[in-house]
């Protein structure tokens, strides 16, 4: 997957034309549009860092997921099913990441904190499965025209002073297909599957466009 390498002046340029969010203080704003933001801190030499340590991801629903599956599906979630899924959904952005991060990534994955290495704390939030399966003793499906969304955020942090290095927040969603399709844990895994990829892909774009500022 190739990617193109651009300065921070044509990130923005590109970006939304909305005004640009208000960085915290000590950071600078990045990237923005109207589904994604990367804040970095203005001293960071991202040059000296070539290891990620990286954390388990939490997971949160979006407001009122449960009771919709009810309402609009017929089916009743259990907290087992709501566990099961946020633990599928967390495993299998680690897998992404993992799989992604030595190849488009450039980095190496470390168990260790230490010199040159980051800690990346990732969150799904906002996550809705538009219609899971498995939430009985017996596999069901339903017709749907999109897969569902999520927003993954993400906190970078140096490993060993635990200074805070950047933020990235990103929307992504299981495009609209104008027809109704059946729904599985199968379908559900490969679209969630090509939405994270697609988060680090713009992820790793962030990070080689600052790279490539602080060797300037």
């Amino acid at each position: 997957m190739k990617r193109i390498i651009i300065s921070t002046t044509m990130l923005l340029i590109t970006a939304c034309a909305a005004q640009a969010p208000a960085p915290d203080p000590g950071f600078e704003v990045i990237y923005y549009d109207r589904h994604s933001e990367f804040q970095v801190a203005s001293d960071v030499d991202w040059n000296s860092y070539g290891k990620v340590l990286l954390e388990k991801a939490s997971v949160e629903f979006r407001d009122n997921w449960v009771r919709d599956q009810k309402r609009l599906y017929d089916k009743n979630i259990r907290e087992t099913d709501e566990e099961r899924i946020k633990t599928s959904a967390s495993d299998l952005l680690a897998k992404v990441i993992t799989r992604e991060l030595p190849g488009d990534g450039g980095y190496e994955i470390t168990d260790e904190a230490g010199a040159g290495v980051m800690r990346w704390t990732p969150r799904i939030v906002k996550l809705d499965i538009v219609a899971p399966d498995r939430v009985s003793d017996t596999i069901s499906d339903s017709l749907v025209d999109s897969q569902g969304s999520l927003t993954i955020e993400l906190d970078i942090h140096d490993s060993v002073s635990g200074k805070l290095l950047a933020k990235a927040s990103q929307y992504q969603s299981d495009p609209y297909k104008g027809y109704m399709e059946r729904t599985t844990s199968a379908t559900n895994a490969q679209a969630f599957r090509l939405m994270m990829l697609r988060w680090t892909d713009w992820l790793f774009e962030q990070l080689d466009s600052v790279r490539v500022e602080a060797s300037r």
